[in-house]
């Protein structure tokens, strides 16, 4: 392998990380900024993005601009940075020729959204496709490049949510690489054995068609205030079916995350809806549980109770179960094992297990080839900018 640039790293008392990302954390990414916030107390971070985000989050640490290969190189070399940490599998076609070119090892972070798209489709799921004259999905380069990427020594491993084993395996990345690890969630923030409120709350995307379902359930449990928090702006056609219906579910509009906790304590319980695609292991349920709230979760995937826990909350297959079950409070031993389920998800308990793998590295004392810093020519430059 050869590289084009020298880095001059002389272990420094906090390591350098280049944390790299295709674009800057967006309001619904509290993902990324919980971790960020959780590693700065020991690691020098720069973080840079190739673009900037449609809705930006109002907490995100400073964000440098590099949107080629070249100026991700510039950065490197005046950073020094001695590891790279990204997200997302697709941004590893990119992430992987920038370690490459610095000889610099990194690590990845996978999400739900990433490796649900390697999933293999059903007879049922096509057939589907085939009525709604939707073609399913044609073959991806990305997946390969990715394996690719983490077949290489350069990649210390692969965080990623213990649902998505099967298909990164299957999509080619080996056994080894993988790090099973709950989703990112700040804990402390929200956690908080006081009462809680009375009412009901769905938090899903509002353009998804199982939400409607939550409305149903309004119209038949009297008694309870039943909020609708809408995740996107296309909840018009949402908010006319509440009327016709009825349903008197209020609407909340997207809330900043530290105004979160304060929500989740109003109620005593969250319906989730969604689709076997839109739903993988979201966070609020892990801060729902940090905070009292019961948990009532579709019957999607077995691996939902490997997440929500035996016995921490309710698994449904028609709104008919709730009615009676929403309209009473969370019983205690439900209510229990959900805090308990809920640190799983507490970034500072599993932070580990991603800078354990920086640790390693860092302790073998990697160095750079003592080649000559130069930017890679232009021509290799403009295919790998996305």
């Amino acid at each position: 392998m050869s590289t084009v640039l020298t880095l001059q790293r002389s272990s420094p008392e906090r390591p350098r990380i280049l944390y790299l990302l295709q674009e800057c954390p967006r309001t619904s990414e509290t993902h990324i900024t919980n971790e960020i916030a959780a590693l700065e107390d020991r690691y020098d971070l720069m973080v840079a993005a190739r673009c900037g985000p449609a809705q930006p989050a109002s907490d995100h640490r400073p964000c440098r601009t590099a949107r080629t290969l070249e100026q991700c190189v510039e950065l490197i070399q005046e950073f020094q940075p001695q590891i790279i940490h990204t997200h997302y599998l697709t941004d590893l076609c990119f992430v992987g020729r920038l370690a490459e070119i610095a000889g610099l090892p990194f690590t990845v972070r996978t999400h739900w959204c990433d490796t649900v798209a390697l999933r293999r489709f059903r007879l049922r799921d096509r057939m589907k496709l085939m009525l709604e004259r939707t073609p399913p999905p044609g073959p991806w380069s990305w997946p390969a490049e990715a394996a690719r990427a983490i077949e290489s020594e350069l990649c210390l491993g692969v965080l990623a949510l213990p649902c998505s084993r099967p298909w990164l395996e299957r999509a080619g990345i080996g056994a080894a690489k993988l790090i099973d690890c709950f989703p990112l969630v700040r804990f402390e923030r929200f956690y908080d054995r006081s009462p809680n409120g009375e009412a009901v709350m769905n938090m899903s995307a509002t353009s998804e068609r199982p939400v409607p379902e939550f409305l149903h359930l309004a119209q038949k449990v009297r008694g309870s205030a039943f909020r609708l928090y809408a995740s996107d702006r296309h909840s018009d056609w949402l908010r006319e079916r509440n009327r016709s219906m009825g349903a008197g579910a209020e609407f909340v509009h997207p809330m900043r995350p530290d105004g979160m906790p304060g929500e989740y304590k109003k109620h005593r319980w969250l319906v989730y809806t969604g689709d076997f695609e839109a739903v993988g292991w979201p966070a609020a349920i892990a801060e729902a549980q940090a905070s009292g709230v019961g948990i009532c979760m579709p019957s999607l995937r077995p691996d939902l109770a490997e997440y929500v826990g035996r016995g921490a909350g309710v698994f449904y297959d028609t709104m008919d179960e709730l009615t009676e079950i929403v309209a009473r409070p969370v019983p205690d031993e439900m209510r229990e094992r959900g805090f308990a389920q809920a640190r799983k998800s507490d970034i500072d308990g599993h932070k580990h297990l991603l800078t354990d793998l920086w640790e390693a590295a860092l302790g073998r004392g990697r160095e750079a080839d003592p080649l000559p810093a130069e930017i890679v020519p232009q021509r290799e430059v403009a295919n790998l900018t996305f």
